[in-house]
C-alpha cells in the first residue's frame, strides 16, 4: 500500500499554537507528499501541496489519516474513516493515548509509512441505535470505545434491563452500565473495574458501574450478539454516551440496541511492540 494523499487532523486544545502541526506538515512536505485538511484550517498553514477540502471529500480522497491529539481525537476522526476503509495513525499529544502509534517526538518513525514497513489492525466496532417503545429508531451511530448509559449531571442510581439475543439477562440498579469493545476495554470500562482484553479478540464487555449488588460483574459476550439496555426509569435525566462525542437522552422504556458494526476502525502500527506492552508502559507512566 502507498500513501500519496496523506489526511491531517489536528487538535488546537491538545496542539498549542499548532507547533507539532506544523512540525508534521514540514516533515511530509520534504517528502514530496500532498497533504490536505478540512476546510477549516484555510489559511492556517503554508506551503505548496497543502489542499483544504470539505469534510465529506476530505475522508472520500485521502488514502491516510494521521491524527494529532489523544485518544478522543483518534475516536472522532474513526467514526468518518472507517466507513471509507481509511487507515488512521495517532500521534499522542494527550495524557496517556492508548490509540496512539507514536509520541511527539517521533515523527522520524513516519519514515516506516513510506517504506512499507508497517501493518494495518483491524479493530471491532459497535452500531449503536436508539429505538422508541413504538419501534421508531431515533438514532443510530458507530463506537470505536463504548456505549454508556448513566444519570446526567449528578451520580445517582438508574435502573436498567440488560438483554441478551432477546432474552433478559439481569436487571441493573447502578449508576450506569458500559458497553465496550476490546479497543475500549482499556477506558472507562477499565477504570469501573472491567477486564483488559486483547484487541485481536472480538466481544463485547458489559460492565456495570458502581452496581448496588455484590453480585453484579463484568459479562463478556460474543460478536454475534445483539445487546439491548432498556431504561425503565420514569422522568430521569438517563443519557446514551456514544465514544464520549455523542449524548442522547433516553425516555423511559427506550431501548439501546448494540451490534457489531459491519465497519471497523483501521489503525497503523509501525512500532514492533505488542498490546500489553503498550499496556504496561502507559499504566506504569501516567499511575
Amino acid at each position: 500500500m502507498i500513501f500519496n494523499k496523506i489526511g491531517i487532523i489536528p487538535n488546537e486544545k491538545k496542539d498549542f499554537e499548532l507547533e507539532n502541526t506544523e512540525k508534521l506538515i514540514k516533515y511530509l512536505l520534504n517528502k514530496n507528499i500532498n497533504i490536505s485538511f478540512d476546510e477549516i484550517y484555510f489559511g492556517k498553514f503554508s506551503g505548496h501541496g497543502i489542499n483544504y477540502i470539505n469534510e465529506d471529500d476530505l475522508y472520500k480522497t485521502c488514502d491516510i489519516f494521521i491524527v494529532l491529539g489523544g485518544d478522543g481525537t483518534i475516536l472522532k476522526a474513526a467514526a468518518k474513516a472507517s466507513v471509507y476503509k481509511v487507515p488512521v495513525i495517532g500521534i499522542n499529544l494527550g495524557r496517556i493515548g492508548f490509540m496512539s502509534e507514536i509520541e511527539s517526538d517521533e515523527l522520524y518513525l513516519l519514515e516506516n509509512l513510506f517504506t512499507g514497513d508497517f501493518e494495518i489492525k483491524n479493530r471491532m466496532m459497535l452500531n449503536v441505535e436508539v429505538i422508541k417503545e413504538n419501534g421508531g429508531i431515533t438514532h443510530a451511530g458507530m463506537a470505536l470505545n463504548d456505549a454508556v448509559v448513566t444519570y446526567g449531571t449528578i451520580a445517582k442510581l438508574i435502573e436498567i434491563d440488560f438483554v441478551c439475543d432477546g432474552v433478559k439477562i439481569t436487571n441493573y440498579r447502578a449508576d450506569g452500565v458500559i458497553v465496550a469493545t476490546p479497543t475500549g476495554s482499556t477506558a472507562y470500562s477499565m477504570s469501573a473495574g472491567g477486564p483488559i482484553i486483547d484487541p485481536n479478540i472480538e466481544c463485547f464487555c458489559v460492565t456495570p458501574i458502581c452496581p448496588h449488588s455484590l453480585m453484579n460483574r463484568p459479562l463478556i459476550f460474543s460478536p454475534g450478539s445483539v445487546l439491548e439496555i432498556i431504561n425503565k426509569n420514569i422522568n430521569s435525566e438517563v443519557y446514551l454516551t456514544i465514544d464520549g462525542q455523542i449524548n442522547i437522552k433516553l425516555d423511559e422504556n427506550d431501548r439501546v440496541k448494540i451490534r457489531k458494526s459491519g465497519f471497523t476502525t483501521r489503525l497503523v502500527k509501525i512500532k514492533k511492540h505488542g498490546f500489553f506492552d503498550v499496556v504496561r508502559a502507559k499504566i506504569s507512566e501516567n499511575f
